[in-house]
């Protein structure tokens, strides 16, 4: 009860900085800081949420936490990759199988935006593989074909390619075995908090 009152506090405290940080920096020359507050809100963040990690029944709020530090960078900056992909791979392991498609896909789109075709490729497997978890067979096939066009760009090289199209040859049949492919390939929370 007590960690969920520091944590309903701190989600406050975020959303205070949030509100009150646009104001702030209207006194300010554009040209001044707005962009540091709002790397330091990110990081703030992206902070709370890693020290939630040990605590699986916290991995929802970390994911949203996650999310929402990407969702507040400018639409695909590089960084959004990182709360997306965290946030997906926290909603997978807190079982919430839709945000959890959702936010692969999200980092998928950020990474090819950015150029980064293998990284959006092997996402775009990894919410395919979502899909299936979630018994979701018209998204699986929308993902897989995303990351096939993708492997088949000139700038994915022949090994990438035959990486990619080998996971997705091997891919799960049913929802259990997606289950455990992609807790093989994410890792736990736990372990993501060593990275």
């Amino acid at each position: 009860m007590r960690t969920m009152r520091l944590l309903e506090a701190v989600a406050a405290s975020a959303a205070v900085l949030v509100a009150v940080a646009p104001a702030a920096a209207q006194d300010r020359p554009s040209f001044e800081l707005p962009a540091i507050e709002v790397s330091v809100l990110q990081n703030d963040l992206h902070q709370v949420a890693i020290s939630l990690y040990e605590l699986p029944s916290f991995w929802e709020l970390a994911g949203d936490l996650h999310k929402q530090a990407a969702d507040e960078l400018p639409r695909n900056a590089a960084g959004q990759f990182f709360g997306y992909s965290r946030a997906a791979v926290l909603y997978f392991h807190a079982g919430e199988f839709d945000d959890a498609r959702r936010s692969m896909e999200d980092a998928a789109e950020v990474a090819e935006a950015t150029g980064d075709l293998y990284t959006a490729a092997n996402a775009y497997v990894d919410a395919a593989f979502i899909a299936i978890a979630e018994g979701y067979a018209g998204k699986k096939r929308e993902f897989v074909r995303d990351a096939i066009e993708l492997a088949d760009s000139e700038w994915i090289t022949v090994e990438e390619k035959a990486e990619i199209l080998a996971r997705i040859d091997g891919s799960p049949a049913g929802p259990a075995s997606a289950r455990v492919a992609l807790a093989m390939r994410l890792g736990s929370p736990m372990t993501l908090a060593a990275d």
